[in-house]
């Protein structure tokens, strides 16, 4: 009999990569995946609830400080729930300290850009107080925008294998296109998913085309060598430093797109999560007095 866990992921792959998005299978497929998952992180507490009506699940590690983690799962925009994205964000919690913050955004095709980008900012601003913002694939993109919308108003903004540009123009799509698990025939459906007609050079869905990043919040930013959204993260990189924005980014050469957010712990996803956990600390730690305060 075969690993149950490696057919799911294996379906799900398919699903993603299939000539035609089928988005009901592919939501399937990733709350199958995260059925077969047993929570390995204990956190000290877990709740669900809203903020300005949207669904969110809070992860709390120990006594809080009310620093908190706003974050925005993967999925292309099309799949993702606060349970696909449970075993990441509780281990975000422990390595990070940080009360983390799940949102459960809307999801295309049903609801069309701009609609996940306005509930993962509705969190942010109903939360309030001292917060950073990240995310995963399609919700680094929203973490993204979200930063560049409420700059000067957050703390940090961690970015893990980031979709940054909805034209699908960087160099690496194309380098990438097959065999790398994602694929850009997948990447070209859930954009056309989310969009909905709106256009793709839009900075709100694209932020790597922001003309502007001066004075966005210090970026947290995860990169792997075979993820063909791997150069959206480096040319963001870039560009924030070149708009004085403090960056920390790194990259691993043999990782696929999503290895951060895996099922399984490997040597690798647990070194680029404790990596990522202790770069966003610094950020926090070096904050100037009274940046991010209630």
């Amino acid at each position: 009999m075969g690993d149950p866990e490696q057919e799911q992921l294996q379906e799900l792959l398919d699903a993603c990569d299939a000539a035609e998005v089928d988005v009901a299978g592919t939501r399937a497929a990733f709350d199958g995946l995260a059925a077969l998952v047993e929570p390995t992180v204990s956190v000290g507490h877990v709740q669900d609830g809203e903020v300005d009506g949207v669904r969110v699940r809070t992860y709390r590690p120990g006594p809080s400080d009310r620093l908190r983690l706003v974050w925005a799962h993967g999925g292309g925009w099309v799949a993702g729930t606060l349970d696909t994205t449970d075993p990441l964000c509780r281990a975000l919690a422990v390595t990070t300290g940080l009360e983390v913050v799940a949102v459960a955004y809307r999801l295309a095709p049903e609801h069309p850009f701009p609609a996940a980008l306005e509930d993962l900012l509705a969190v942010v601003d109903g939360l309030g107080g001292p917060l950073a913002v990240g995310g995963d694939s399609a919700g680094a993109g929203l973490a993204a925008v979200a930063a560049q919308e409420r700059r000067g108003a957050l703390l940090a903004q961690v970015l893990v294998s980031p979709l940054l540009d909805a034209t699908l123009g960087s160099p690496s799509v194309g380098a990438l296109a097959t065999g790398h698990g994602l694929t850009r025939r997948a990447l070209e459906q859930y954009v056309a998913l989310y969009l909905g007609g709106a256009d793709p050079t839009d900075p709100r869905a694209s932020p790597l085309r922001a003309a502007d990043l001066t004075g966005t919040p210090p970026a947290v930013i995860v990169t792997g060598g075979r993820d063909p959204l791997r150069d959206d993260g480096a040319a963001y990189a870039a560009r924030l430093r070149e708009a004085g924005v403090r960056v920390e980014h790194r990259h691993w050469p043999d990782a696929l797109h999503g290895f951060f957010g895996a099922t399984a712990p490997t040597p690798t996803e647990d070194e680029a999560l404790l990596w990522a956990a202790d770069r966003l600390g610094a950020i926090v730690a070096d904050r100037p007095p009274g940046h991010g305060s209630d």
